[in-house]
């Protein structure tokens, strides 16, 4: 009998959707348990982990969309993801102003 084999888009697929599985499990976590955890140190955490997973798990998915668009939703793509990534790092930094 022969193997199965899996292919480099499978294995992308596979990852994509164990993100979105992932980002599923701890945000329902976090939105039932999250008053136990805010300002907490494991809160911070598992709210980080989950805006991982559900950044990997919508990246791919929009990123092969915007690959058959116009080159300025490919732009605008590119965009955004920057500000998710920034917005997820400066989110877990303690910013007082004022």
């Amino acid at each position: 009998m022969a193997k199965k084999q899996r292919t480099e888009g499978q294995a992308k697929r596979d990852l994509v959707k164990f993100c979105a599985f992932v980002a599923l499990i701890v945000a329902a976590f976090t939105f039932t348990f999250g008053g136990l955890f805010s300002g907490s140190l494991a809160g911070r955490i598992l709210d980080l982990v989950a805006k991982i997973a559900l950044l990997i798990a919508i990246a791919f998915p929009a990123y092969n969309f915007s690959r058959g668009c116009k080159t300025v939703w490919r732009v605008i793509f590119w965009i955004a993801l920057v500000i998710y990534v920034l917005g997820c790092v400066l989110g877990m930094l303690q910013i007082n102003i004022g």
